[in-house]
């Protein structure tokens, strides 16, 4: 991949952690996005597509740590929800959306905040 820690997306995000706060509603559901923070991720890990972690608050009641926002093989932004590995090698979603319309709901909420016109293609 060519400098994906320079993915438009990300080039007006400082390169510390910051917090959004707002309210981005999440289509099709009842849940709003209160608080977004992002950690860009190290550039020696931007090989992998990795740009940044994200902790999001849910209606200010729930929150959400280590979800990582990736730049995809075919150049889209995706959302990959945290997991823990098994001692058997299995890995094991600790949060993960429901379905894909839930999936695509969230990544546009989050988008939207974040200021990134472009959704993930799914």
């Amino acid at each position: 991949m060519n400098q994906p820690h320079r993915h438009p997306a990300l080039l007006r995000l400082r390169r510390r952690r910051q917090t959004l706060r707002g309210s981005w509603r999440i289509t099709g559901s009842n849940s709003t996005l209160t608080s977004i923070s992002i950690s860009p991720a190290p550039e020696r890990d931007a090989d992998e597509g990795l740009l940044a972690f994200l902790d999001l608050e849910l209606d200010g009641l729930m929150r959400v740590d280590g979800v990582a926002l990736r730049l995809t093989q075919a150049g889209s932004l995706a959302l990959s929800f945290p997991s823990r590995t098994s001692r058997r090698g299995t890995r094991h979603a600790l949060v993960r959306p429901t379905d894909r319309a839930a999936r695509h709901a969230i990544e546009k909420a989050i988008f939207a905040a974040l200021g990134i016109r472009e959704e993930a293609t799914r």
